[in-house]
């Protein structure tokens, strides 16, 4: 969006590179409306621009910020016109509309145009008129809107006779007129305030309302008064009264002069009269109730009058498709709806799942307001325009998104590729411009070092690095230099572990904090250490900072106190502040070193503070403290061992991340806060602020992302981890040079710099060309008429003609992945095989890090329509799997939260394993709620029967008992085994039960030789067979017919026969296991299994164990088959699902969505919906839409 002094368009210029002007269509006292080309589109609009004396005040702008809204929510009709969009250029919002190349009514009657052609002809002509006119108002009181100023030159004419109702300027809505009345719904009466109004066409209430009666609700009566007054106007071929509250009188006194003076104009009919003096009722009540009445009066007395049907058939509301939603929910953002704007992208999300500007315009959104990462936002574009075919539009859009995050590279190459495909793309040059523009990307790399690099520092502009590991060694780098001699200066080769770094800005002095608490000052440009200071007392030292001029050190201690010298002088003290009531662990001083800001955060003894000071007056200057989140002893809770700062090294600001609280920016010269948003920071340990700007850098562990922020607005600018060697697999320091521009991290044996995102570019928001709602109800009846014919088809069991026919519906534009598409293959693909995967993608996630169990405990329904997950504080919640709207909670009961989740019964009843030994039956019918606990022990086990009417349950004590559901009873109890029940098997028929426990009364974890796998007939007292345990963890499985037993460790699977106890076969998976781990995972039919391999998935016969493929997707955590034995999908370590063809073992797709090891994968009995869930409980759901080969039916 354009920003600047706004300035009068004028016919030749080029605006923004796009817009062409062509003429100045209206030159009013509110406005001016140009007729512009689109270049990109090859398609002319109206521009309709308020004049910049017209929108000073913030009042003028809201009022037309109104009315354009007003204007965009009205979507489309064949007879209202378009507005495409509303895009704020020049400081000015404009609305950019459908041109309409016919010119006014108000000029068609002015000039004759209307009456051409003979009286017949002219009065066919004004009834079309007037029945279009109505249905073009009736849409527009069925979408809540009241004109108010319905006028002939309000109603633009197409050359083919078109007629289309524009302006709606003055509109105003029902709900809206709620919003800002009274206190509830019934304080106003129906109808809306008065907005303003034309007087020659005004309604009696309309002009009582502008004599100062402003309380007088307007309804749609006053609509259908001022269409009358047009219709007289075109009967009289003039205006005849300058008050439109009195037009009932001037119509009489036209019939009674007998009609028009000009010759040209045909006669009044009678009944057009008739139907006039309706509508000029004073009581709006008396009025016809409505313009569908209306126009059904206006047709019938069109046939009456000429002899002949109406030739227009009545149009239907046209519903946007995705296009025109994401079109409508960019103007609504630009005129600060932004809540409107992403309903209404979900809606175009709903019609198009893989649409890209949609994907590609809300995804910006999220990403710029902190709820998105830039990487997720490439993966979602880069899935759908995998999905679809190729052209120039999403490399062009990922282009975009790679030079925004700076990924330069990437971006060359993904923009070459869209200029190639549109060479005139104005959006393409603008981005390659910025790309020529821009300097080298920093890339560089000290390596070699011995020890884990525990610190770093670097001066201002990152020309200089200062490194200390592990060992103590302390190395400066320059990395500009040349040669790798000058370069590298190792400054001490060992000693004790160095935990902090400071630098000044120059560069030229630094100083190092080692373990044993020693303090150490070095003049960097001669390379030599000063001094050392002596020691003051016996606090240690916790951190240290250094003046941006190198005049002044300081060091925080775990007294609280801050203690400043001079280099060169280290027996003086020349200031010190008892800064905290617990350690300091963040400092900072500013330039001249006359300010300083400090931290005290962390585990133990911290005050959870940040504190800015005048260190040589002695005087705190202002304290920033945590938000509540709690009450311990009756006291607020204001600190975490979680919260994490980041303070900048010259001392201007500090950034929060409150753990459960917000991102919080404090500026410390004003001691003020500067902004407060929500986070996605998880497991941070290492942190650095930018200075001169608050970016933020945050590493961890290993499996924590190297990110970059914008603290502002919680915006992820970049994940950098991607990006470096494997020695940063673990980061513990990290600083920001070069104003936020250039990350410096310490790993193992290595320091790596590499460039960060700044300011400046920003990827433009991409309009969809629009489509006419003569275009679109053209498509939608075709497509309606297809997938009726589809129904038709399968209902007669013509299920091959019904694919065929439902793939011809694919095609129509705008639909490939409409919703009734997806239903009807639901429906027909029933009746054939999966064939081939069109596309998945996420509808709904939800970051459960403090909330869910961890690892998350969840279960997809039988039917795939409901999801049940377990929170760490012991509730349970229920959702609408497809839609992601959380149903019911489950309080959280007498005590424990949830190891296990399944649904019985149906999906009538959740059974919950608590870590406390319960299980929780919760029904989804009423709410109600049932405990089940041992009488010997804890419940460590259960099993489902097929029927999910028996559960088979195992405690610590060994004891086995079967119970009906949802009664509850005891139906059999065996004493097992001698100690714990580790897992258990319920066989389909319910006769046997398969478990694993321990030979031990003293519980213990599965050790080998201690344990061991029993077959039970649960009619008897003994098992029918005995098998000694591998060891480890053992999960049982039957067959699907209950003659076989499959026993799981991992790494293999055995097989034995049920009757005998025989062993039948081994499959070796020759990976590693550990718990957590998906061990085995079975397709609904019992034919296929999949185990965890070194390297991969192992997918093998259940009837001869023998092994069809070996799915490549690395060490995997969480897998799962399609029911049906045709597809399977892995999570990896890697944070990627795969989605595998069983037939051919190759790769499908890979998707990404999450940032840590996908632990949990579900799969919906169709195949349709995923669940998925990773270490850090983010909660994933994705629908999968298939294509199918359908064999002919009984009808085919």
């Amino acid at each position: 969006m354009g920003r600047g002094p706004a300035r009068i368009w004028t016919p030749g210029d080029v605006v923004l590179g796009l817009y062409e002007v062509l003429d100045v269509v209206r030159d009013g006292g509110m406005g001016l409306v140009h007729r512009v080309r689109h270049r990109d589109w090859q398609v002319d609009l109206a521009v309709k621009t308020p004049r910049p004396e017209r929108v000073r005040t913030p009042h003028d702008r809201r009022l037309f910020e109104t009315e354009a809204g007003t204007w965009v929510g009205l979507g489309l009709h064949p007879h209202t016109v378009n507005c495409v969009y509303v895009r704020t250029i020049d400081s000015l919002p404009r609305v950019f509309a459908e041109w309409i190349d016919g010119g006014s009514l108000a000029a068609a009657v002015r000039g004759g145009r209307l009456y051409e052609g003979g009286h017949r002809v002219a009065l066919g002509r004004i009834l079309d008129v007037a029945v279009q006119m109505a249905w073009g108002l009736a849409h527009a009181h069925d979408s809540g809107l009241v004109h108010q100023d319905v006028k002939p030159a309000n109603v633009m004419l197409q050359r083919d006779g078109t007629a289309k109702v524009t302006d709606f300027g003055l509109a105003g809505t029902s709900a809206a007129n709620r919003q800002e009345g009274g206190d509830g719904p019934g304080d106003d009466p129906p109808g809306v305030t008065f907005a303003g109004m034309t007087p020659a066409y005004c309604s009696p209430e309309q002009a009582v309302a502008a004599a100062g009666r402003r309380a007088v609700r307007l309804t749609t009566a006053t609509d259908v008064w001022s269409w009358a007054v047009s219709v007289l106007e075109m009967f009289a071929g003039r205006r005849l009264t300058d008050h439109g509250q009195a037009a009932g009188d001037a119509l009489e006194r036209f019939l009674r002069a007998g009609g028009a003076d000009d010759a040209r104009v045909p006669a009044m009919p009678a009944s057009v009269g008739g139907l006039l003096r309706q509508c000029f009722q004073q009581d709006p009540a008396a009025r016809p109730s409505g313009f569908h009445e209306i126009s059904s009066a206006l047709v019938e007395l069109y046939r009456a009058e000429l002899g002949t049907a109406y030739g227009r058939p009545e149009p239907r509301r046209v519903d946007l498709l995705s296009a025109g939603l994401s079109n409508q929910a960019l103007s609504l953002l630009d005129l600060g709806r932004a809540d409107e704007a992403e309903e209404l992208w979900q809606r175009a999300v709903a019609a198009d799942p893989h649409h890209l500007p949609t994907l590609y315009n809300s995804g910006l959104h999220r990403w710029r307001s902190g709820r998105l990462t830039g990487e997720e936002l490439f993966s979602d574009l880069a899935a759908a325009r995998a999905a679809g075919p190729p052209d120039g539009l999403g490399a062009l859009l990922l282009g975009c998104v790679a030079l925004e995050r700076h990924e330069d590279g990437q971006a060359a190459e993904l923009l070459r590729e869209a200029v190639a495909a549109e060479p005139d793309s104005m959006d393409a040059a603008v981005a390659l411009a910025e790309l020529a523009r821009r300097p080298p990307p920093v890339r560089a790399e000290l390596d070699g070092l011995i020890g884990r690099v525990t610190a770093v520092a670097a001066s201002a502009d990152g020309g200089l690095v200062l490194s200390g590991d592990s060992s103590g060694r302390l190395v400066l780098w320059a990395h500009g230099e040349r040669s790798r001699r000058r370069a590298r200066r190792t400054l001490t080769r060992s000693g004790q572990r160095v935990l902090h770094l400071a630098m000044d800005a120059a560069g030229t002095r630094g100083a190092v904090l080692r373990e044993d608490g020693s303090v150490e000052t070095w003049d960097l440009a001669r390379r030599r250490r000063l001094d050392r200071p002596a020691r003051q007392d016996s606090s240690p030292a916790c951190t240290l900072a250094v003046s941006g001029d190198g005049r002044y050190v300081a060091v925080g201690r775990q007294d609280g106190t801050v203690r400043i010298w001079q280099p060169g002088r280290p027996e003086q003290v020349v200031a010190m502040v008892r800064a905290h009531s617990g350690a300091v662990t963040s400092l900072a001083l500013s330039r001249d070193g006359s300010r300083g800001v400090s931290a005290s955060f962390g585990r133990g003894d911290h005050d959870g503070t940040v504190r800015a000071w005048a260190p040589f007056a002695g005087r705190l200057l202002g304290t920033l403290t945590g938000p509540v989140r709690g009450t311990l002893r009756g006291r607020e809770v204001r600190t975490s061992a979680l919260d994490r700062v980041g303070i900048s090294p010259d001392a201007r600001c500090a950034v929060v991340a409150w753990w459960t609280g917000p991102l919080t920016v404090w500026d410390a010269r004003r001691c003020e806060m500067v902004s407060e948003v929500p986070h996605r920071l998880r497991h941070v340990e290492a942190v650095a602020v930018a200075s001169s700007g608050p970016t933020l850098l945050t590493a961890g562990d290993g499996g924590t992302s190297i990110q970059a922020w914008d603290p502002t607005t919680g915006r992820c600018l970049r994940t950098v981890d991607r990006d470096t060697p494997s020695g940063l697999y673990s980061v513990d320091g990290v600083a920001l040079a070069a104003k936020g521009r250039v990350a410096v991290l310490g790993g193992d044996g290595l320091v790596v710099l590499r460039s960060l995102p700044g300011t400046g570019y920003r990827a433009p928001w991409c309009y969809a060309r629009p489509g006419s709602a003569r275009e679109l109800t053209r498509t939608d009846e075709a497509f309606r008429a297809l997938i009726a014919r589809v129904d038709e088809l399968a209902d007669t069991e013509r299920y091959a003609s019904a694919a065929e026919t439902l793939r011809a519906a694919q095609q129509v534009p705008g639909f490939a992945r409409h919703p009734e598409v997806r239903q009807a293959w639901a429906r027909v693909g029933a009746h054939g095989r999966r064939a081939t995967l069109l596309g998945a993608w996420v509808l709904w996630g939800y970051d459960g890090d403090q909330v869910l169990t961890q690892p998350v405990t969840a279960a997809l329904g039988r039917a795939g329509t409901l999801l049940a997950t377990g929170r760490w504080t012991g509730e349970v919640d229920v959702w609408d799997a497809a839609a992601g709207e959380r149903l019911h909670t489950f309080d959280r009961g007498e005590r424990g939260s949830a190891r296990d989740i399944r649904f019985a019964l149906d999906g009538l009843l959740l059974l919950v394993l608590t870590n406390a030994g319960t299980i929780r039956q919760l029904s989804l019918e009423d709410g109600g709620k049932r405990l089940f606990t041992d009488d010997s022990g804890r419940i460590s086990a259960f099993a489902l029967n097929p029927a999910g009417n028996r559960v088979l349950i195992g405690d610590e004590t060994g004891t086995l008992r079967v119970r009906d559901l949802p009664a509850g009873s005891v139906l059999s109890t065996v004493r097992a085994h001698a100690g714990k029940v580790h897992a258990v098997a319920l066989s389909p028929d319910g006769r046997f039960a398969a478990t694993h426990g321990s030979t031990r009364s003293q519980p213990s974890f599965p050790q080998a030789g201690e344990h061991e796998v029993h077959l039970w007939p649960l009619d008897a007292e003994r098992p029918a067979w005995t098998l000694p345990s591998r060891g480890g963890e053992e999960f049982p499985d039957f067959s699907p017919d209950g003659r076989t037993l499959f026993l799981s460790t991992g790494l293999s699977t055995t097989a034995w026969d049920v009757a005998s106890g025989a062993f039948r076969y081994s499959v070796d998976c020759g990976g590693s296991f550990s718990s957590g781990q998906t061990a085995r995972a079975f397709s609904a039919d019992g034919t296929l299994a999949a185990s965890p391999g070194r390297d991969g998935v192992q997918v093998w016969e259940t009837a001869t164990g023998r092994v069809l493929h070996s799915l490549p997707c690395g060490m995997p955590y969480g897998f799962a088959l399609g029911a049906d034995g045709t597809f399977a999908v892995t999570g990896g370590w890697d944070g990627l699902l795969r989605v595998w063809d069983l037939r051919s073992g190759s790769c499908l797709r890979t998707l990404e969505g999450h940032e840590g090891p996908v632990a949990s994968v579900e799969l919906s009995p169709d195949g349709t919906l995923l669940a998925t869930a990773d270490l850090g409980s983010a909660l994933r759901v994705w629908e999968l839409a298939w294509d199918y080969a359908v064999g002919p039916g009984d009808g085919d």
